[in-house]
């Protein structure tokens, strides 16, 4: 699967995922041969790119969970795309709180992990897709966290509207990029994120946001992206501004931009756990809790070179999955302290090379069944009994 853009498609491809019209109607389904007819058709719903299937690969496994959730992201955007439209011309928003609510009743009370989509964006959707992305993994989040509803509720807001100032960057500054960017022009886009967060009038609050949705967003105007400079230490930083700030660092780091090739989720979740003083660790943890960062299936390098397919995600655990190693076929457990000694997964391989085709039923042919974990579970406390007794 491969990211094409929209001037480079030809009749023949083959697209990888669906495409929805602004009402959640599917247009396009996945492995739709494209026309010339299809393809202006693409132009003219406003996308930059799609992604489109080599010509030999089969079509990807994709859950009804995970094609819901393109549907509702399409949709979502639309509607988001509206209220800040609304905003930024001095109106009120019509969506914002419907919006939160329908994001919290979707997603705030999943008892299990999901597949989190990675969009493609323009510098001209960037703001409606990042912003919506960031209030979903938010939503997930604040449950993991045991936090009330009305502050779930003002949090997933202020994931609605946290970067609405991006809007007003001049669209010279926006185009370089964050690696090209001078002091000034990083300087200049702070200013537009204040004024952001004044738009939204937080002096009087006549669009009735939550006190605490306005208090996180004028906080994260003020937040500094650049993990080099200390955060102030005279600012005492909201929960819901943590939550906000690791989402959306979260999503920046993983979604294909003009700018930057995405990151993998497992170097993502690394970055930042490296910088605790921006990521405190409860908030990184709330978001592992929430998301596959390495699910069955997904194809690893490890830190000795090997490369192998995780055939057990841990779901304690993302770094501690079941593997089997491509060059011996050999099964390991990351559980067990002695391969945590000797090597770690670096990263997700980024190519087809050495991939195997896994289903279902492949991986049953490594999966411990349950009478087997309890027999190896049964070994090893009696092995370690011998072991504690001097007798082995």
């Amino acid at each position: 699967m491969q990211y094409i853009k929209i001037s480079q498609l030809r009749p023949g491809m083959r697209l990888a995922r669906p495409i929805y019209n602004k009402m959640g109607v599917m247009l396009y389904e996945r492995n739709t041969k494209l026309t010339p007819q299809g393809i202006a058709s693409i132009e003219n719903f406003g996308l930059w790119g799609v992604y489109i299937l080599e010509p030999a690969e089969p079509v990807p496994p994709l859950s009804e969970e995970d094609i819901e959730l393109e549907r509702f992201l399409t949709v979502g955007t639309f509607r988001l795309k509206d209220d800040l439209a609304l905003l930024t011309n001095n109106m009120a928003p019509q969506n914002i709180m419907p919006l939160a609510q329908t994001i919290l009743r979707h997603f705030s009370s999943l008892d299990h992990k999901i597949n989190f989509a990675k969009t493609l964006r323009s510098n001209a959707d960037y703001v409606y897709k990042h912003c919506l992305n960031t209030a979903i993994l938010a939503a997930m989040m604040v449950h993991k966290l045991h936090y009330s509803y009305a502050e779930q509720l003002a949090i997933v807001c202020a994931g609605l509207l946290h970067d609405v100032g991006l809007l007003m960057v001049p669209d010279e500054v926006l185009e370089k990029g964050e690696r090209l960017l001078s002091t000034d022009e990083r300087r200049l886009i702070r200013g537009y994120l204040e004024k952001g967060y004044q738009i939204l009038h937080p002096d009087y609050n006549d669009y009735k946001l939550p006190e605490l949705t306005l208090q996180i967003v004028g906080q994260t105007a003020r937040l500094e992206h650049n993990v080099k400079v200390p955060l102030q230490k005279n600012i005492r930083w909201k929960n819901g501004t943590h939550v906000i700030h690791v989402a959306s660092m979260f999503d920046d780091m993983t979604s294909m931009n003009l700018d930057q090739e995405p990151v993998s989720e497992i170097r993502a979740v690394r970055f930042l756990k490296e910088h605790t003083d921006y990521y405190p660790v409860p908030f990184v943890t709330a978001l592992t809790q929430c998301i596959h960062i390495l699910p069955s299936g997904c194809c690893v390098e490890f830190s000795n070179g090997q490369k192998g397919i995780i055939v057990e995600e841990n779901q304690k655990n993302y770094a501690q999955p079941v593997v089997i190693l491509f060059s011996d076929n050999q099964r390991i457990d990351f559980k067990d302290a002695r391969f945590q000694k000797t090597m770690h997964i670096s990263d997700v391989m980024k190519t087809m090379d050495l991939r195997l085709k896994v289903d279902k039923e492949t991986l049953k042919k490594y999966a411990s069944d349950p009478r087997t974990t309890e027999m190896a579970n049964r070994y090893a406390d009696k092995r370690k009994q011998l072991v504690a007794s001097g007798r082995l």
